[in-house]
């Protein structure tokens, strides 16, 4: 996975934190007004004792937090880990801290039901670590809370409220070792349609990986099934067979990575049908789709099994040719004028040839897809210029300043 892959996925997951967050805080608030106005109600009737700090205090300052933090992702659109800590943090704080206040000392143990409820809402919402930390902050709040309790005279037992605590570590853990597990493969199916967005196909689920199927596994299955259909459907043109501009832009991006990596030569052939929009005009627009048809045909037959053909749109097609330098290049670009200037299409009763543009060369980074293009449609327009039924050549130094050579 590249930098870039991996930098787009963390700003993705951010955005998605920063949603999750944004509609949690309305149940937040929720819970903070309701325990102020049940706290003011007990307080009243004189149940919930003068506490050191008022639970109205504890849980209006919580909303305010809360408050604040939904400010900083509201104005920046994403929720960065530490802000996805602090809520968390927050929650559990307010949560133990809160139950010192509100609760007798002797029913602490049921406020570890509730910091189960925090550590599940991380682990759906967030994933495993921050679920751990939810795990390991309940831990420690228990045994704070229970310290405060002893030090204050009530009979609580430490060996007792140590295997409480021991419990529920154990039981949340377990928790979140199986749900994670069910987190990371959902994840990485997210990461195939993803990538999948991009035009990329080329990576399937790896169902042998999951030792205990299950749902995730039935779903990575249907993936898999579904992968070709998906690859044909958004990366093939119709009217032609060949790939669309999408799918040789996916990839172009690979050969280049494989150009800089391997230090190969790689060459784009681009051509385009001379007068097109004559055979249009004169016999209609299903005898030009007919020429498109027996046009992609005719090139898919030519190239061979490792090239890429594909239609970029209008009457304009491009041939990828991995490994391949110029002189390669050039004879597959002469044996497809010739092909076509020889061929006779149907229903078609005027001359249908061929201008082509030819560039080879090794990639010097994996920024270069772009100059490909520009020097081979340079080139393309050269042989449109000078007549068209040509190939014209792009290599540097080869003549004049343009390097463009007319064969």
């Amino acid at each position: 996975m590249t930098t870039a892959t991996i930098t787009t996925r963390s700003t993705s997951d951010e955005r998605l934190n920063a949603e999750v967050l944004l509609w949690q805080s309305q149940v937040r608030y929720g819970v903070a007004l309701f325990v102020i106005m049940l706290s003011a109600l007990l307080q009243f009737r004189g149940v919930l004792p003068r506490a050191a700090v008022s639970p109205i205090v504890l849980y209006g300052s919580y909303a305010i937090a809360i408050a604040l933090l939904c400010e900083v992702i509201k104005r920046t659109q994403k929720a960065s880990p530490p802000i996805v800590l602090a809520t968390i943090g927050a929650d559990v704080l307010v949560l133990f801290f809160g139950a010192s206040v509100l609760a007798p000392p002797e029913d602490n143990e049921r406020v570890l039901i509730i910091a189960f409820m925090v550590i599940h809402a991380a682990e759906f919402n967030f994933g495993r670590r921050y679920a751990l930390v939810a795990l390991f902050a309940s831990a420690v709040g228990y045994v704070a809370l229970t310290h405060a309790a002893i030090a204050d005279g009530f009979p609580l037992e430490w060996s007792q409220e140590l295997w409480s605590v021991a419990l529920f570590s154990i039981v949340a853990g377990g928790f979140i070792f199986h749900y994670g597990s069910f987190h990371l493969r959902l994840s990485r199916i997210v990461a195939l349609f993803d990538r999948a967005e991009e035009g990329d196909f080329s990576a399937a689920y790896e169902v042998a990986e999951d030792k205990r199927p299950d749902g995730i596994t039935a779903l990575g299955r249907s993936y898999n099934r579904l992968r070709a259909q998906l690859a044909t459907m958004v990366l093939t043109d119709p009217l032609s067979g060949c790939l669309n501009r999408r799918g040789l832009e996916g990839e172009l991006k690979r050969e280049i990575a494989r150009s800089v990596r391997d230090k190969t030569e790689l060459a784009l052939v681009t051509l385009d049908i001379d007068n097109f929009k004559r055979v249009n005009d004169c016999f209609g627009h299903l005898a030009g789709d007919q020429v498109i048809r027996e046009i992609g045909a005719l090139l898919l037959a030519e190239a061979r099994r490792m090239d890429v053909v594909s239609r970029v749109g209008g009457d304009e097609f491009a041939v990828l040719l991995p490994g391949t330098g110029a002189p390669g290049a050039v004879q597959l670009a002469n044996r497809i004028r010739a092909s076509v200037a020889r061929r006779s299409f149907e229903g078609i009763t005027i001359p249908i040839t061929v201008s082509i543009g030819v560039v080879a060369d090794i990639a010097a980074d994996a920024n270069v897809a772009q100059a490909l293009h520009a020097r081979a449609d340079e080139a393309l327009y050269s042989a449109k210029g000078a007549g068209r039924d040509r190939v014209s050549v792009w290599s540097p130094g080869t003549r004049g300043a343009t390097g463009l050579e007319l064969l």
